[in-house]
């Protein structure tokens, strides 16, 4: 499902501008990811060079993966996607990481919070949060991490692409409230996804990464047109935004972190 996107700079974040040249064929929204990589590429792009204009400097980098080892929240969308992924890739490359997810399970069930991971989606905020850092101590690497790069970045999820700091790369291994700034951005594209996905619900239920190869995420999937489907992304994102100036968090929580799904 083809998307075009324009984001421009806005009073109140960056005021994006959709064209789908097919308004009439209905997909699932898994069709729409490559759209949503792009439209978050683009945001992100944008709020880089805001921080460019005041003098902050990007410094996340190929090579600096600390916060690959991060509880990494996804779409259940993107997690329904995840095996095709995997399959898609050199036999080599799929075999080394079917093993990193074999060998993730298997610490991750030693240290006894596999069965909270499980129920993750069901989880309070603030205990999902909680659950963030006991995962990060643990220090895995993401499954899908090599030399310190992500081996997937073209396709990466869409939480991974939002999540940018300009604090000291040192930081990151060990990070709190006070010693990482993270970029903030005009539009959380995985929030607003998680959202849509919960339709009226109003329950999302984000799954995560390393999680996802082992799920059945077998809910029908709704279809619309790929117009209908962005005017309720779009319609998220500003919700999400102006719930944010509404009780002026801003950057303090760090929204664009990955367990701020």
């Amino acid at each position: 499902m083809r998307v075009d996107f324009r984001v421009e700079p806005g009073p109140d974040g960056p005021r994006i501008t959709v064209s789908c040249p097919d308004r009439t064929s209905v997909a699932p929204l898994s069709q729409l990811l490559p759209a949503l990589q792009s439209l978050t590429n683009k945001v992100v792009d944008a709020a880089v060079e805001r921080e460019r204009k005041a003098g902050r400097k990007i410094s996340c980098k190929a090579g600096c993966g600390a916060c690959c080892r991060q509880l990494v929240p996804i779409s259940r969308t993107e997690a329904r996607e995840l095996p095709d992924l995997i399959a898609s890739l050199s036999e080599a490359h799929r075999s080394r990481v079917m093993a990193r997810f074999s060998d993730t399970v298997s610490k991750l069930r030693v240290s006894g919070i596999w069965d909270r991971l499980e129920k993750y989606s069901t989880l309070p905020r603030d205990e999902r949060v909680a659950l963030g850092t006991e995962y990060f101590q643990l220090g895995i690497a993401c499954p899908f991490l090599e030399d310190e790069s992500c081996s997937i970045h073209a396709v990466r999820p869409l939480v991974c692409r939002q999540y940018l700091v300009t604090s000291p790369a040192a930081n990151c291994t060990n990070p709190t409230p006070k010693t990482i700034a993270a970029v903030a951005l005009g539009a959380n594209v995985i929030r607003a996804l998680t959202r849509v996905e919960a339709g009226e619900a109003n329950k999302p239920r984000p799954v995560p990464l390393v999680l996802a190869p082992f799920l059945n995420v077998d809910e029908d999937e709704s279809k619309n047109t790929a117009l209908a489907w962005m005017r309720l992304l779009l319609g998220q994102i500003k919700k999400i935004r102006d719930e944010q100036i509404a009780a002026k968090t801003g950057d303090s929580e760090n929204d664009n972190a990955p367990e701020g799904v």
